[in-house]
């Protein structure tokens, strides 16, 4: 049973994730009966390296802990850490030469768009991810399986204040850019958002708060022809990373 100092992630990429890059916060494996031999064999390999334990169990146990999510026939314990420190992260900024990445998610409360927004954030190379410690997902099983194990990855930090976290970036020459379905510059117009740059998300529901808004050097939106009105808060950060992206190699080429 899991209990108040541990978590669960589940799924094969996202515990062999959690082994090879947090071994130490991994401290219990259990497998499925019926799974397959070669899997097996590997998850085993991999736990002996770091003396994790793990056990075989009927699949109806994993059924039970994971409230019937596609496990895949394998969950890990997870000890639950700390999250990433913000002055690390500016510490980071601050060292990248002349591109550098992070995504700001606004009260994202759906853990599988914010696993989602943090798959496409490792994906691209973002340095980290911020989140408000009120009205947010917070990363958990359903995020670590969301995002592939790349919430084991990336750092993710948590802070009080979102407006105050954007002044500390601003401070280190981030240009915050908030991804707005109602702002009249596109995300392509010019200036080309490459270099030191910060994506603010909001949620599907209300978009991104108007104090956080206020704090933006700029707003952007995502030109649709079709008549949905609106795009899933993760595929709209993933399209504003992958401009980010194309914007830098322009840059360098």
């Amino acid at each position: 049973m899991k209990d108040e100092t541990s978590d669960i992630c589940y799924g094969h990429h996202p515990v062999m994730a959690l082994i090879d890059e947090a071994p130490e916060r991994c401290h219990k494996i259990l497998v499925s009966e019926s799974i397959n031999k070669k899997l097996f064999e590997e998850i085993c390999n991999k736990a002996r390296r770091y003396s994790i334990p793990i056990s075989k169990v009927k699949p109806q146990a994993l059924d039970r802990i994971t409230d019937g999510a596609s496990h895949q026939g394998i969950v890990a314990y997870v000890v639950k850490g700390k999250t990433g420190d913000m002055g690390k992260l500016l510490d980071m900024v601050s060292k990248a030469n002349d591109k550098a990445l992070v995504i700001i998610a606004d009260k994202i409360k759906d853990p599988h768009n914010l696993g989602a927004i943090i798959r496409s954030a490792e994906v691209f190379g973002a340095l980290g991810v911020i989140i408000p410690k009120r009205n947010s997902a917070f990363p958990n099983s359903t995020v670590h399986k969301t995002s592939a194990g790349a919430s084991l990855r990336i750092m993710t930090v948590t802070v009080s204040n979102l407006v105050n976290s954007i002044n500390e970036l601003k401070e280190k020459g981030v240009w915050i850019v908030g991804l707005d379905q109602r702002a009249e510059r596109h995300l392509w117009d010019k200036p080309p958002i490459g270099g030191k740059l910060a994506f603010v998300v909001g949620s599907e529901e209300m978009g991104i708060s108007q104090v956080v808004a206020k704090a933006c050097d700029d707003l952007r939106s995502i030109p649709m022809l079709g008549k949905t009105g609106s795009l899933n808060a993760a595929v709209a950060a993933s399209i504003g990373m992958y401009e980010w992206a194309r914007c830098c190699s322009e840059m360098i080429s």
